[in-house]
């Protein structure tokens, strides 16, 4: 009767070993297909179009980081998060964009007189302005040719998210795994390009 005792606790022990041997294949394959993942998205460049309204957008893939790597590979963008309102343990998407913002100008400069009291003196100068929805931008230049002036500049950026998910057999039904996630971002700024992009998801 021990024997049969014996050979069942060897069969539960080699069984929970085997259960144990798969998930850790399972952890390992998953995280093989994020790094493959996650090279391929370095490996890309930053989709740059425009949308039928002629604004500057761009599609950047997601990068999956565990927090450790984002911490370790990301320490700017880490140090920046760690002086907000949150906590670094709660952190589940990050997404940095570099813009460029060019504006060609054409103005008419005018003169404006000004009196200068403490002298008893006038001094005329030489004065540019310009203003329309994204930017406000004003300036004059003096008689010894020093310039003064103010520029305003104004940008809106848009995320939209997108997730695709893995199907059963790669063509039925939709599983719960994701794929593949993505943002496009979009300038509001007619005169705003975006020149790079960052999408990172922080993964367990």
């Amino acid at each position: 009767m021990k024997k049969y005792i014996y050979i069942g606790i060897a069969v539960l022990l080699l069984l929970g070993i085997i259960g144990v041997q798969q998930a850790r294949i399972r952890t390992l394959r998953q995280d093989r297909d994020v790094y493959r993942q996650n090279m391929t998205v370095l490996l890309d460049s930053v989709e740059r179009y425009q949308t039928r309204e002629g604004l500057n957008a761009a599609t950047v893939r997601g990068l999956e980081l565990k927090l450790s790597e984002f911490k370790k590979y990301r320490a700017d963008d880490a140090a920046l998060i760690g002086t907000l309102r949150t906590r670094m343990k709660d952190l589940e998407r990050v997404t940095t964009a570099q813009t460029a913002t060019i504006y060609e100008l054409s103005t008419v400069a005018r003169d404006s007189v000004v009196i200068r009291e403490e002298y008893a003196d006038t001094d005329t100068l030489t004065c540019v302005e310009y203003r329309d929805p994204w930017i406000d931008f004003e300036g004059c230049i003096d008689g010894e040719n020093r310039f003064t002036g103010r520029i305003e500049s104004r940008d809106s950026l848009v995320y939209v998210e997108h997730v695709e998910y893995k199907r059963f057999l790669g063509f039925l039904w939709r599983t719960k795994r994701v794929k593949e996630r993505r943002q496009e971002i979009v300038s509001r700024n007619p005169h705003t390009t975006i020149q790079s992009a960052e999408f990172i998801t922080i993964r367990d």
